[in-house]
Protein backbone atom coordinates (compact mmCIF):
# COMPACT_ATOMS: atom_id res chain seq x y z
CA UNK A 1 0.00 0.00 0.00
CA UNK A 2 2.87 2.40 0.83
CA UNK A 3 4.43 1.67 -2.57
CA UNK A 4 1.08 2.34 -4.31
CA UNK A 5 0.68 5.67 -2.50
CA UNK A 6 4.23 6.71 -3.35
CA UNK A 7 3.67 5.88 -7.02
CA UNK A 8 0.45 7.91 -7.03
CA UNK A 9 2.29 10.98 -5.72
CA UNK A 10 5.02 10.49 -8.32
CA UNK A 11 2.35 10.34 -11.04
CA UNK A 12 0.77 13.54 -9.66
CA UNK A 13 4.10 15.36 -10.00
CA UNK A 14 4.40 15.82 -6.22
CA UNK A 15 7.12 13.24 -5.83
CA UNK A 16 8.28 14.27 -2.36
CA UNK A 17 4.88 15.05 -0.82
CA UNK A 18 4.54 11.70 0.95
CA UNK A 19 8.19 11.15 1.94
CA UNK A 20 8.13 12.19 5.60
CA UNK A 21 4.95 10.29 6.43
CA UNK A 22 6.14 7.34 4.35
CA UNK A 23 9.31 7.12 6.44
CA UNK A 24 7.19 7.05 9.61
CA UNK A 25 5.27 4.07 8.18
CA UNK A 26 8.42 2.34 6.92
CA UNK A 27 10.19 2.69 10.28
CA UNK A 28 7.37 0.68 11.86
CA UNK A 29 8.14 -2.23 9.52
CA UNK A 30 10.99 -4.59 10.36
CA UNK A 31 13.20 -5.32 7.33
CA UNK A 32 12.53 -9.06 7.91
CA UNK A 33 8.81 -8.45 7.28
CA UNK A 34 9.35 -6.73 3.92
CA UNK A 35 8.49 -9.01 0.96
CA UNK A 36 11.44 -9.62 -1.35
CA UNK A 37 9.84 -7.70 -4.23
CA UNK A 38 9.67 -4.54 -2.04
CA UNK A 39 13.12 -4.59 -0.39
CA UNK A 40 14.63 -2.25 -2.98
CA UNK A 41 11.75 0.22 -2.41
CA UNK A 42 12.17 -0.12 1.38
CA UNK A 43 15.95 0.48 1.24
CA UNK A 44 15.62 3.41 -1.15
CA UNK A 45 13.12 5.39 0.91
CA UNK A 46 14.30 4.56 4.42
CA UNK A 47 17.38 6.72 3.86
CA UNK A 48 15.74 9.57 1.91
CA UNK A 49 16.49 13.05 3.27
CA UNK A 50 13.94 15.76 4.06
CA UNK A 51 13.01 18.10 1.22
CA UNK A 52 12.60 21.80 1.96
CA UNK A 53 10.06 23.83 0.00
CA UNK A 54 11.25 27.31 -0.97
CA UNK A 55 10.47 30.17 -3.35
CA UNK A 56 6.97 31.06 -2.21
CA UNK A 57 5.74 34.34 -3.64
CA UNK A 58 4.04 36.32 -0.87
CA UNK A 59 0.96 38.52 -1.34
CA UNK A 60 -0.15 39.90 2.04
CA UNK A 61 -3.38 41.28 0.55
CA UNK A 62 -4.74 37.73 0.20
CA UNK A 63 -4.87 35.59 3.34
CA UNK A 64 -3.96 32.24 1.78
CA UNK A 65 -0.99 33.83 -0.03
CA UNK A 66 0.28 35.88 2.92
CA UNK A 67 3.51 35.50 4.86
CA UNK A 68 1.56 33.21 7.19
CA UNK A 69 2.14 30.47 4.59
CA UNK A 70 5.64 30.17 6.03
CA UNK A 71 4.04 28.46 9.02
CA UNK A 72 3.48 25.37 6.86
CA UNK A 73 7.15 25.27 5.92
CA UNK A 74 8.26 25.04 9.55
CA UNK A 75 5.62 25.49 12.24
CA UNK A 76 8.10 25.34 15.10
CA UNK A 77 10.08 28.34 13.82
CA UNK A 78 7.03 30.56 13.19
CA UNK A 79 6.42 32.49 16.40
CA UNK A 80 3.27 34.44 17.25
CA UNK A 81 1.17 32.83 14.51
CA UNK A 82 -1.99 33.52 16.57
CA UNK A 83 -1.16 37.23 16.78
CA UNK A 84 -0.19 37.54 13.09
CA UNK A 85 -3.35 35.73 12.02
CA UNK A 86 -5.42 38.05 14.20
CA UNK A 87 -3.87 41.09 12.50
CA UNK A 88 -4.72 39.70 9.05
CA UNK A 89 -8.28 38.76 10.04
CA UNK A 90 -8.84 42.23 11.54
CA UNK A 91 -7.85 43.84 8.21
CA UNK A 92 -10.11 41.44 6.32
CA UNK A 93 -13.08 42.17 8.59
CA UNK A 94 -12.65 45.94 8.02
CA UNK A 95 -12.33 45.50 4.25
CA UNK A 96 -15.92 44.97 3.06
CA UNK A 97 -14.66 44.21 -0.46
CA UNK A 98 -12.51 41.26 0.62
CA UNK A 99 -13.83 37.97 -0.73
CA UNK A 100 -13.15 35.06 1.65
CA UNK A 101 -12.31 32.31 -0.85
CA UNK A 102 -12.37 28.54 -0.38
CA UNK A 103 -8.55 28.62 -0.34
CA UNK A 104 -8.72 31.05 2.60
CA UNK A 105 -11.05 28.61 4.38
CA UNK A 106 -8.69 25.71 3.66
CA UNK A 107 -5.83 27.79 5.05
CA UNK A 108 -7.70 28.77 8.26
CA UNK A 109 -9.04 25.25 8.86
CA UNK A 110 -5.52 23.80 8.56
CA UNK A 111 -4.28 26.30 11.16
CA UNK A 112 -7.21 25.47 13.45
CA UNK A 113 -6.40 21.77 13.05
CA UNK A 114 -2.93 22.53 14.41
CA UNK A 115 -4.44 24.15 17.50
CA UNK A 116 -4.11 27.77 16.39
CA UNK A 117 -6.82 29.79 18.15
CA UNK A 118 -9.13 32.04 16.13
CA UNK A 119 -10.93 34.76 18.06
CA UNK A 120 -14.72 34.37 18.14
CA UNK A 121 -15.24 37.81 16.63
CA UNK A 122 -13.86 36.42 13.35
CA UNK A 123 -16.02 33.29 13.31
CA UNK A 124 -18.60 34.89 11.01
CA UNK A 125 -16.08 35.61 8.23
CA UNK A 126 -16.82 32.26 6.60
CA UNK A 127 -18.89 29.09 6.92
CA UNK A 128 -17.62 25.54 6.64
CA UNK A 129 -19.75 23.13 4.65
CA UNK A 130 -18.85 19.70 6.02
CA UNK A 131 -21.38 18.02 3.72
CA UNK A 132 -18.74 18.17 0.96
CA UNK A 133 -16.82 15.34 2.65
CA UNK A 134 -17.69 12.04 0.94
CA UNK A 135 -19.39 9.78 3.48
CA UNK A 136 -17.12 6.81 2.78
CA UNK A 137 -14.00 8.86 3.53
CA UNK A 138 -15.53 10.18 6.76
CA UNK A 139 -16.40 6.60 7.73
CA UNK A 140 -12.77 5.52 7.16
CA UNK A 141 -11.59 8.45 9.29
CA UNK A 142 -14.06 7.66 12.09
CA UNK A 143 -12.93 4.02 12.08
CA UNK A 144 -9.24 4.98 12.12
CA UNK A 145 -8.67 3.29 8.75
CA UNK A 146 -5.88 5.59 7.57
CA UNK A 147 -4.81 3.37 4.67
CA UNK A 148 -8.29 3.17 3.10
CA UNK A 149 -8.85 6.91 3.59
CA UNK A 150 -5.55 7.70 1.88
CA UNK A 151 -6.22 5.31 -1.00
CA UNK A 152 -9.63 6.94 -1.47
CA UNK A 153 -7.96 10.38 -1.56
CA UNK A 154 -5.52 9.11 -4.19
CA UNK A 155 -8.52 7.81 -6.16
CA UNK A 156 -10.21 11.22 -5.93
CA UNK A 157 -7.07 12.99 -7.15
CA UNK A 158 -6.73 10.46 -9.96
CA UNK A 159 -4.74 11.70 -12.95
CA UNK A 160 -5.27 15.37 -12.13
CA UNK A 161 -2.46 17.65 -11.03
CA UNK A 162 -3.06 19.11 -7.59
CA UNK A 163 -3.12 22.66 -8.96
CA UNK A 164 -6.00 21.67 -11.28
CA UNK A 165 -8.26 20.29 -8.55
CA UNK A 166 -11.16 22.56 -7.71
CA UNK A 167 -11.03 24.26 -4.28
CA UNK A 168 -14.10 22.40 -2.96
CA UNK A 169 -12.46 19.02 -3.62
CA UNK A 170 -9.19 20.32 -2.19
CA UNK A 171 -11.10 21.35 0.94
CA UNK A 172 -12.18 17.80 1.74
CA UNK A 173 -8.73 16.41 0.84
CA UNK A 174 -7.10 18.81 3.32
CA UNK A 175 -9.89 18.20 5.84
CA UNK A 176 -9.18 14.45 5.61
CA UNK A 177 -5.46 15.02 6.23
CA UNK A 178 -6.31 17.37 9.12
CA UNK A 179 -8.51 14.75 10.76
CA UNK A 180 -5.95 11.97 10.20
CA UNK A 181 -3.23 14.26 11.62
CA UNK A 182 -0.97 13.74 8.60
CA UNK A 183 0.54 17.21 8.78
CA UNK A 184 3.78 16.76 6.76
CA UNK A 185 1.84 15.59 3.70
CA UNK A 186 -0.89 18.17 4.23
CA UNK A 187 1.67 20.97 4.52
CA UNK A 188 3.38 20.00 1.28
CA UNK A 189 0.06 19.92 -0.55
CA UNK A 190 -0.90 23.31 0.92
CA UNK A 191 2.41 24.80 -0.18
CA UNK A 192 1.75 23.42 -3.66
CA UNK A 193 -1.83 24.68 -4.11
CA UNK A 194 -2.14 27.89 -2.05
CA UNK A 195 0.81 30.15 -3.02
CA UNK A 196 1.13 32.17 -6.18
CA UNK A 197 4.30 30.30 -7.02
CA UNK A 198 6.25 27.49 -5.36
Amino acid sequence: MINALKNSFINEDITNAFDEEMQVFLKKINIDQVPSNYTRFYDKYMSKKKVVVTNIKINNKILHQSKLLNYFKNASSFKNIDKELGIHLKKIKKNKKYFFSMKDIIFIEALKSDGIKIEKKYSNLYEVNNSQMPSDIQLYINNGDIGSAMLRIVEVIGQDKLEDIDPETMFFIISTLNQLDIDPLRNKILLKVLPLKV
